[in-house]
């Protein structure tokens, strides 16, 4: 009978130490689907639209090299870009560089599909210029908005995701019935 309250406890501690730890909470948003799309110059509404919407699967190529934003607003020219999402990264890259306008929207907005809950953004310090972002469950906004772009401007949005709270008791289930198969197997 020891040997089951012990095992049990084990499991339980093994359960909640795997369950609390940062690998597990972490989660990559490879395979996930990202849109995206530019807005000028007040907020992200479909009359601040300025760029087409694009939507790639992410993965190990880069998804919008440049040349795949277009202008679709009447003298609104987009600078030359590159947008590379990675599991837990957003990189934006211009070769060309030119002041943003004002205002208080002027950036990227991300949406993503299929993907972890988003509880962060920031700017990595490596980036050589700093955008304001924030985020939502599942949306990452780049808000460039009277940044002066360089052909050299390159920023990195490190994302913090984690699993939905089914993900967590699908885990826990899955650690339980271990636990009670040992259970069996030690008797």
């Amino acid at each position: 009978m020891a040997t089951r309250a012990l095992l049990a406890a084990l499991s339980a501690g093994a359960a909640a130490a795997i369950a609390l730890s940062p690998a597990a909470q972490a989660q990559s948003l490879t395979g996930s689907r990202v849109t995206v799309a530019g807005y000028c110059c007040t907020a992200v509404t479909p009359s601040d639209l300025v760029t087409n919407t694009l939507t790639a699967n992410v993965g190990p190529t880069v998804e919008f090299p440049e040349g795949s934003f277009m202008s679709t607003a009447v003298g609104f020219d987009v600078l030359p870009v590159t947008v590379d999402v990675g599991a837990s990264t957003i990189r934006i890259s211009y070769t060309a560089g030119g002041p943003v306008a004002p205002g208080g929207f002027n950036g990227f907005a991300f949406s993503f599909a299929d993907a972890p809950r988003i509880t962060g953004a920031t700017v990595d310090p490596s980036s050589t210029y700093e955008p304001v972002v924030s985020f939502g469950p599942d949306t990452i906004y780049v808000n460039e908005a009277g940044q002066t772009l360089t052909s050299t401007s390159s920023v990195l949005v490190n994302i913090s995701a984690v699993p939905e709270p089914g993900a967590y008791a699908l885990m826990l289930g899955g650690l339980g019935l271990l636990g009670v198969m040992a259970r069996r197997r030690r008797d």
